[in-house]
């Protein structure tokens, strides 16, 4: 999703977004963020590419293998172009504990990742830019 140029400004964005939460993160379809991220947190590489899955060992096929509520958070790319967003977005929140936080890095349609990430029952709703990527981030509460 983002070229290399444009990593570092959006790890800034995530980094401040994720704040102080300590444990895992799952970074999803992004292998340059999950690098990039992995050089201060813990980090599971998701759904990537069969390329970019060589150069990361630990990398799950999806998040069904991680158990439920055990992640400090999940970065995501591209959800504002996902068809099944809603779906997508309920298995992400399922995977990250109470109070923990999903990150969702876009280029672009600020508006909808915002929406999306509302109906998905996210609250404390942040956004930042970092080039031309818009990070949304909010809180997991599992009610």
């Amino acid at each position: 999703m983002l070229d290399g140029l444009f990593v570092t400004p959006a790890v800034a964005a995530i980094a401040e977004a994720l704040g102080d939460l300590e444990g895992p993160i799952a970074v999803v379809g992004d292998a340059k963020l999950a690098q990039a991220l992995a050089a201060k947190r813990t980090v599971i590489p998701v759904a990537m590419t069969p390329r970019a899955a060589k150069k990361l060992p630990n990398a799950l096929a999806d998040l069904s293998t991680i158990e439920p509520a055990s992640l400090a958070a999940v970065v995501r790319s591209d959800i504002t172009d996902d068809d099944d967003w809603a779906a997508t977005l309920r298995t992400s929140t399922s995977v990250v504990r109470d109070g923990g936080a999903l990150v969702l890095v876009d280029r672009g349609q600020a508006a909808e990742a915002s929406r999306r990430a509302l109906c998905a029952g996210l609250s404390e709703l942040e956004q930042r830019t970092a080039g031309r990527a818009v990070i949304t981030s909010g809180l997991v509460t599992h009610l």
